[in-house]
Parts: C-alpha cells; sequence; structure tokens
C-alpha cells in the first residue's frame, strides 16, 4: 500500500462523507432539515436542558455565525425554541420543540438504520480497525488543538 500523505487523506474524508450524507440527506427530505440540522437536533434531543449558543457552537466545532444562521433555521421550522429563565436575562438555552423532539426521534431511527447498514458491509476486525483509526486521528486533532491554545 502506498504511503498516505495530507492531500490524498483529505480527498478520503471528503468521498466518505460524501457518500455517507449522500443517501441520508435523501431520507431527511421530509423533515425539510439538512445533514448540518442532523447534530444539533440530536445533540438537543440528548440533551434535554439544552445549551447555550456558544456551548452547541464549542460541542459541534461550528463556528458561532454558522451556528447562529442554522438555529434560526430550525427555529423557523418550529423544531427549536429559546428557553430564557425570565424575561430580564440576555442568556438563554436552545432546546427541542415538542415537534422537534418527535423529528428526533425518527431521526435515531435512520441513523440506526444507517449504522447497522454501514456496518454490515465491514467484518468486525475490520470495524475495529476502523474505530481505532478515527479515535487516533481525533485524538491526534484534539491534541493539536490544544497546543495551539
Amino acid at each position: 500500500m502506498e504511503e498516505l500523505n495530507y492531500e490524498k487523506f483529505m480527498i478520503y474524508l471528503r468521498q466518505c462523507q460524501n457518500k455517507i450524507q449522500k443517501g441520508f440527506n435523501e431520507e431527511i427530505k421530509q423533515f425539510h432539515i439538512s445533514s448540518t440540522h442532523i447534530s444539533i437536533i440530536m445533540m438537543l434531543y440528548h440533551h434535554k436542558e439544552g445549551f447555550s449558543m456558544s456551548e452547541l457552537s464549542r460541542l459541534l466545532f461550528v463556528d458561532n455565525a454558522l451556528m447562529t444562521r442554522n438555529i434560526k433555521e430550525l427555529e423557523k421550522i418550529k423544531y427549536i425554541y429559546r428557553n430564557r429563565e425570565n424575561e430580564f436575562q440576555r442568556k438563554y438555552h436552545i432546546c427541542l420543540t415538542e415537534e422537534g423532539k418527535k423529528i428526533a426521534l425518527k431521526i435515531q431511527e435512520i441513523l440506526e438504520q444507517k449504522q447497522s447498514k454501514f456496518c454490515s458491509e465491514f467484518t468486525k476486525q475490520e470495524q475495529e480497525i476502523l474505530n481505532q483509526a478515527l479515535h487516533i486521528i481525533i485524538c491526534k486533532f484534539n491534541k493539536k488543538i490544544e497546543e495551539g491554545k
């Protein structure tokens, strides 16, 4: 096998992401959201108390401007709302509406089906290798980010 350089690595990652998202985007069209919104919805689904905008941005590695745009889009279709402790506070948490919770359940089902299908393409050993490789990559990137601070 030939040596992996940065350019090839990035091309491989993009190809994987594009292939995974292509099929997924078709299935989520019915919810009038994009794959970008999925992470926000699922993060809120698993953390019922919600998050501030800056917390969501940090947790999902998305800049504040993009997060603001995504939040506005999700508010417009009534999947999320801004929960203020009281009307005089500027601080608020982003939370799912009841409709957002229903959508999150449907998305969860789709994700589970996709994961099952994706994993069935690999042997157990290949799944372990892939999991270990991704874990190593993320750890290395996180270390670089920490060093950069």
